[in-house]
């Protein structure tokens, strides 16, 4: 959809944008729609819309690969012009707008910015993606994390902190836009980080989960939060299974296991290195893990890996207490 020349003459403030109110989920997937929640333990409620899953490549196909092309995460804190559409980082086009819509720059000191990307930077150091404030340009996948401007900028309830698009089956939403209103935040970084974190993962096909410690939960929790190496239920203040408007994915999550899975870990050797690799195959005493199937015979592994999450992060939130005393 192109421009209108009424819409470029409006300001932001001035634009009216079609009300896009929040609804629960339902029995079945509804494309288009807006699923929130009650708000969290500090009135805050995040938001996901029903897409429908990206075709997959031939190559993707044939390799039966979960992993993500899109591995750069841009932290935009300069403001957008949005435009409706599928989409695309790239075009600035995002589903969830339905016309024309400009997202105002984020008023924040230097020092706070810095916080806020080294926070983010630090949430996603175990995998392989590269987190930067920096503009990749047209001709690199990413998914635009943008912060800036209130809920009502996009039509949304005033309590809206964060949103993303969320296919029905838990896929990749690749070149995906993602959104947190800082207007309505007190001017607190880390909170930012951690909204703008889920709303990232949401795009990788992660969902809410019942684990307080994760991003991904909407339960009260004191402390900084970080992607935890642990399975736990989905849902927001109740078990249910993770999906959207009544999808159904998986029974659980584990965070960590899931976005390694779909961005790999960070010093290993990519799957695209070498497309012509082969898979090993998934035996029939398999387990599911979070929407990723690993075997009885990596048990080992995947508990050392465990272990070397568990203490990289402790290290980083020691180095992060010491750095605030």
């Amino acid at each position: 959809m192109a421009f209108t020349i009424i819409l470029l003459a409006l300001s932001p403030a001035q634009a009216a944008h079609p009300s896009q109110k929040l609804q629960t989920a339902g029995t079945k997937p509804t494309i288009g729609k807006f699923v929130g929640s009650h708000s969290d333990a500090v009135g805050l409620s995040f938001a996901r819309q029903v897409v429908e899953p990206q075709a997959r490549t031939a190559d993707a196909n044939a390799r039966g690969s979960n992993r993500a092309k899109t591995r750069t995460i841009y932290l935009n804190r300069e403001g957008v012009m949005l435009r409706p559409g599928l989409n695309n980082s790239a075009t600035n086009m995002s589903s969830i707008v339905k016309e024309p819509a400009q997202i105002p720059a984020w008023d924040i000191d230097e020092e706070g910015w810095q916080e806020t990307v080294d926070c983010m930077q630090d949430m996603f150091s175990r995998f392989d993606v590269v987190v930067t404030d920096q503009d990749p340009g047209a001709s690199v996948p990413h998914i635009e994390a943008v912060f800036g401007g209130h809920p009502s900028d996009l039509g949304l309830d005033d309590s809206v902190a964060g949103i993303s698009p969320f296919t029905t089956d838990c896929s990749i939403i690749e070149d995906s836009m993602v959104f947190t209103f800082v207007d309505i935040l007190d001017y607190y970084p880390q909170l930012a980080c951690e909204i703008m974190a889920q709303e990232v993962a949401h795009s990788y096909g992660l969902d809410h989960q019942l684990l307080a410690e994760d991003p991904m939960s909407y339960l009260e929790y004191v402390e900084d939060r970080s992607f935890q190496n642990a399975v736990s239920e989905c849902g927001e203040y109740d078990s249910r299974p993770c999906g959207i408007d009544g999808s159904i994915c998986s029974m659980d999550q584990n965070s960590v296991q899931m976005l390694a899975e779909r961005l790999g870990v960070k010093g290993e050797a990519s799957d695209d290195a070498s497309p012509n690799k082969p898979r090993s195959s998934t035996s029939d005493d398999s387990t599911e893990l979070g929407g990723c199937s690993t075997s009885s015979s990596s048990t080992g592994s995947a508990s050392t890996f465990g272990l070397l999450l568990g203490l990289a992060a402790l290290k980083r939130r020691r180095n992060r207490l010491a750095a605030r005393s």
